[in-house]
């Protein structure tokens, strides 16, 4: 599975190709580059989050700075089809 995931808030700005075999692999991957980004304090609480904390996380930021009200991901095939629906990454052919 690969996604191309990009998009940018406040100062984190990611473009670039995430592929793993799962979704929440997928999501895994995309919450390591935000922590990394984010800075030790915050990036430390991302890290303690699973894949669908963090993917619900990121949905309500999402919606609270877009003024949203996508649903809340019940899992994360759920969450990258939502980034997928509101343009913030796309699929890839497997290669």
């Amino acid at each position: 599975m690969r996604l191309h995931v990009h998009f940018q808030t406040g100062e984190i700005r990611v473009d670039e190709v995430v592929e793993g075999d799962t979704a929440e692999a997928l999501t895994s991957k995309m919450q390591e580059r935000v922590a990394q980004e984010a800075g030790f304090l915050i990036g430390t609480v991302i890290k303690r989050m699973t894949p669908l904390q963090f993917a619900q996380e990121a949905t309500r930021r999402y919606n609270a700075a877009a003024k949203d009200s996508a649903p809340l991901p019940a899992s994360c095939e759920e969450f990258l089809k939502l980034g997928v629906a509101k343009g913030f990454a796309s699929t890839l052919p497997a290669q």
